[in-house]
């Protein structure tokens, strides 16, 4: 033991390898000569293992202790410290807590970001990567449930959890699918007389939603499943008619009791990606005869989207300032959310100022206009233009209603 330099328990894992390849060499050996090996072979073959493979398998568990190491530092920067980094910064931070060994980019990109991602941290506009607390809220439940020593009553405060937030989309066309699931998973367990008057302790609460035309979406959702192309007559924003859009559906998203279809458009009137309320089409036809596409490789839609607004996305990122007055209701819900990329919070002599990156300038424009005289934009100067020029209509119509 002294000459290999190792623990009992690293011994253990090597002892046990030899054993298995014993098993394998002796099942050869016996095919060969018609006989099995002798005792004294056996004990040679594992002695000749353990001492060729104990220092990989000690520099392996050594490599997995460095790696939980660095994992530790990086979710405190990332979900304590709510900090953004690129993988460049990654890197130097680990280096500057002690990790200076296999802390290259190459080795973060290869080990590090897959471990990262489990934990919701993403990456967003930019390169940089930030912790995502609100992500995966079903999956996150669903992980838990399947966890190896969950007892029956987790289970059944886990189900229901899970059905109490599908609620939350009850008009939407998922609803039924997935509902009928978690009642067959219920239908496995065996509910208590107790537990049946308490287990809806946890509800979430949702926006109103808009009606989808069933046949609309299952078209979508088939298109979608087959990368088929497709047209549909849509009603924009602001609009009185409808515009004929050809399309690649990407990904259907829920967003704040709406569903929105991001897709690429083709023709070069409407080109480029672009979201539309799946309430305002108005028809659908999927385009079978047309060549299937196929997604970018390294598709998230996540991924495009700098700013926590919803799904909206201009896919143009921008410095945005807002000045919170001093105490008020708006500030002191603000200031323990993230909004954007880059989030700073500044004190100033009559207030506070907000600063972030991100994408999304129509759902931040209704943000500020919705929190009244106790917000006002700084930055970019089309925010404060805008926001100007429709409280000025308002006051207009006070005064002319």
């Amino acid at each position: 033991m002294k000459r290999l330099n190792i623990t009992d328990e690293e011994y253990e894992i090597v002892e046990e390898e030899a054993l298995e390849e014993w098993e394998a060499f002796k099942y050869e050996y016996l095919k060969k000569n018609n006989h099995k090996p002798s005792e004294t072979q056996k004990k040679k073959f594992i002695a000749d293992y353990i001492q060729k493979n104990a220092i990989p398998i000690k520099e392996h568990i050594r490599q997995s202790e460095k790696e939980s190491g660095q994992l530790e530092c990086l979710k405190t920067v990332f979900i304590e410290d709510r900090r953004q980094l690129t993988i460049e910064e990654i890197s130097e931070v680990l280096m500057q807590s002690g990790f200076s060994k296999g802390s290259s980019v190459k080795t973060i990109y290869r080990r590090i970001i897959p471990e990262l991602e489990k934990l919701n941290i993403k990456k967003g506009v930019g390169g940089k990567y930030y912790y995502d607390p609100s992500s995966d809220k079903i999956i996150a439940y669903s992980r838990m449930i399947e966890a190896r020593e969950i007892n029956s009553h987790d289970k059944i405060e886990s189900l229901t959890i899970i059905s109490n937030f599908l609620e939350t989309i009850k008009d939407s066309p998922v609803y039924e699918k997935a509902k009928d699931f978690l009642e067959k998973e219920k239908d496995k367990l065996d509910y208590s007389n107790d537990y049946k008057e308490n287990f809806s302790r946890i509800v979430f609460t949702g926006a109103p939603q808009s009606s989808i035309n069933q046949e609309f979406w299952d078209k979508i959702y088939e298109a979608m499943h087959h990368n088929n192309p497709i047209n549909i007559q849509y009603r924009g924003e602001g609009k009185k008619d409808c515009s004929l859009y050809t399309l690649r559906p990407y990904q259907l998203i829920f967003d704040n009791g709406s569903w929105e279809l991001w897709a690429e458009c083709l023709k070069k009137k409407h080109e480029g990606m672009k979201l539309f309320n799946l309430s305002r089409i108005k028809r659908v036809d999927i385009l079978k005869k047309e060549e299937n596409f196929l997604l970018p490789s390294d598709y998230n839609f996540l991924h495009t989207l700098s700013g926590n607004f919803g799904c909206y996305n201009d896919r143009t990122p921008r410095l945005y300032k807002i000045k919170f007055e001093k105490d008020s209701y708006a500030y002191l819900y603000s200031k323990d959310r993230i909004w954007g990329d880059n989030q700073n919070f500044e004190e100033t002599d009559d207030g506070f100022i907000l600063t972030f990156e991100a994408s999304q300038f129509k759902p931040i424009l209704r943000w500020v206009l919705g929190w009244g005289p106790e917000v006002r934009p700084l930055e970019p100067s089309e925010l404060v233009d805008t926001w100007k020029a429709k409280i000025q209509k308002m006051a207009q119509e006070i005064k002319n209603p």
